[in-house]
């Protein structure tokens, strides 16, 4: 963009000077030097840039300058010829029918009225573009936190259910890919519950089929006739009470 202002300006400076230069190529043609002098000042008075009429036999109208390169070849059979520096362009028509020889009109767009407005649209353009930037970061930073605030909460919920806080849920937002891994870290954490509550219940049931024969074990030692056997399988009930006892606390 900045490129095509510059060019923009610079071919509107040029076409600005060759306008000009048209409106007086009619007069250079036909009028007499006086009038044709006076046509040269008006010219560039509205214009505001230097023009200078070369006659064929010597005489220069205008603003005085020296015959530049350009001049000559005009003067030679070449019709118009534009001619660019740094300092700026030069534009010269030839005009025929002249009693004395071609003439040739010359004028000067400097590289000012090239460059004219090109430093505010470039600023311009620089401002648009950072605040453009400015704009793609703060949308960026939002669409950033509405990624990772799920996913830290995600992470979070899944250290606590790894720490055995099996209430742990996490809510589902950000997303649609988010939501659904947070439906499915909760669907897991309930899974988790309900096996572990299907556990409990089985083990209590263990220990209920465990215990009920080792009290009938107990009830039919007690009843028997030798003291020193009766003794002996109560201790060994005993113990394989214990054992059973430890298994079911620690299952």
């Amino acid at each position: 963009l900045a490129v095509l202002v510059r060019d923009v300006a610079r071919d509107r400076a040029l076409v600005g000077a060759t306008t000009n230069l048209q409106a007086l190529l009619a007069v250079v043609g036909a009028a007499d030097p006086a009038a044709l002098r006076l046509s040269v000042e008006q010219v560039t008075a509205t214009s505001g840039r230097p023009v200078t009429v070369f006659l064929g036999d010597g005489s220069v109208l205008g603003t005085p300058v020296r015959r530049s390169t350009a001049v000559e070849l005009a003067a030679r059979g070449r019709s118009s010829l534009t001619v660019g520096s740094a300092a700026g362009h030069e534009i010269v028509v030839a005009v025929q029918g002249r009693p004395e020889g071609t003439a040739v009109v010359r004028t000067f767009v400097g590289a000012d009225e090239l460059r004219r407005g090109v430093g505010q649209a470039w600023l311009v353009l620089a401002a648009l573009g950072v605040a453009l930037l400015a704009l793609g970061l703060l949308v960026a930073d939002r669409l950033a936190r509405a990624l990772t605030r799920p996913i830290g909460e995600l992470s979070r919920v899944s250290h606590r259910l790894a720490n055995a806080e099996l209430t742990a849920r996490a809510t589902p937002a950000g997303p649609p890919e988010l939501r659904e891994v947070a439906g499915a870290l909760n669907h897991l954490a309930g899974r988790i519950q309900e096996l572990l509550r299907a556990e409990r219940e089985e083990i209590a049931d263990l220990s209920h089929r465990l215990r009920t024969p080792l009290t009938a074990l107990r009830l039919e030692t007690e009843g028997l006739r030798d003291p020193q056997e009766s003794a002996r399988l109560a201790a060994a009930a005993d113990a394989l009470e214990r054992a059973v006892s430890g298994l079911i606390r620690q299952a």
